[in-house]
C-alpha cells in the first residue's frame, strides 16, 4: 500500500513502513519543498493516498475539507522521538489492514492507549 509521509517522521520509522509492505512517499520527493499542509493534503486527497503524520493540524484540515479525504493517520505520542513512533506503529498500525473499507476517508488517530476512527463529519 502506498503511503504519503509526512516530514515530521524520521528515517526510521520510514524503514519500518517499509520493511512491513509500506510504498513511502516522501514529501519532498512528491512536492516541491517549502510546500503548506493544504497543498499536502490536496495531494494525498487528488491521488487517494493515505497520509501518516504527528501534525494535529491535519485533523482540522481532514474536517474542513469538501473533498472525499483520504484515510488520515495521526501518530500521538508525548514526545515524537522516533523510538516513541517506531514502538507505537509496532503495536498499533502495523497489526491492521489499511485497505479495509473502515478505514477508508477515515481520520485515525493512534496514541499509546487507544485508536480512534473518526468518519467525516
Amino acid at each position: 500500500m502506498r503511503v504519503i509521509v509526512d516530514e515530521c517522521l524520521s528515517e526510521s520509522t520510514k524503514k519500518i513502513l517499509r520493511k512491513n509492505k509500506f510504498i513511502v512517499l516522501e514529501i519532498d520527493e512528491i512536492l516541491k519543498s517549502s510546500i503548506t499542509d493544504e497543498e499536502i493534503y490536496d495531494y494525498a486527497t487528488e491521488n487517494s493516498t493515505p497520509l501518516i503524520t504527528h501534525d494535529r493540524r491535519f485533523g482540522e484540515i481532514y474536517h474542513n475539507t469538501k473533498e472525499k479525504p483520504p484515510l488520515t493517520i495521526i501518530l500521538q505520542v508525548l514526545s515524537p522521538h522516533p523510538e516513541a513512533t517506531n514502538q507505537l506503529l509496532h503495536r498499533s498500525l502495523m497489526l491492521r489492514d489499511l485497505k479495509e473499507p473502515r478505514y477508508q476517508g477515515k481520520l485515525v488517530i493512534i496514541t499509546t492507549k487507544a485508536i480512534r476512527i473518526r468518519p467525516k463529519d
